[in-house]
């Protein structure tokens, strides 16, 4: 199971994600991206993973693309921060 909040925070839009990034989530939290992006295409999105608890290759191919599009990853836990380390290049950290 998975869960998304949104919130706007500072001009920001904060997406938190609860649970498991696996299978047919990841499509669901895929639309919640780019509707954000599509409704405001200027505002910064961060992407809330604390309470992720797993993440399958779909959600880290989605992940990668999130932060190519310029999403900044906040508040991972450490299975999940080792997935974003890998992603990101160590000056982008």
């Amino acid at each position: 199971m998975m869960k998304i909040d949104t919130r706007n925070a500072g001009g920001r839009l904060v997406i938190q994600v609860e649970g498991r990034l696996i299978g047919a989530y990841v499509p669901e939290l895929e639309r919640c991206w780019q509707a954000a992006r599509a409704e405001r295409p200027d505002r910064a999105i961060l992407l809330d993973l604390k309470n992720v608890t797993c993440v399958d290759w779909g959600g880290r191919r989605l992940l990668q693309s999130m932060h190519d599009g310029g999403v900044e990853f906040v508040g991972a836990g450490l299975a999940t921060q080792d997935i974003l380390d890998q992603l990101t290049p160590p000056a982008a950290r």
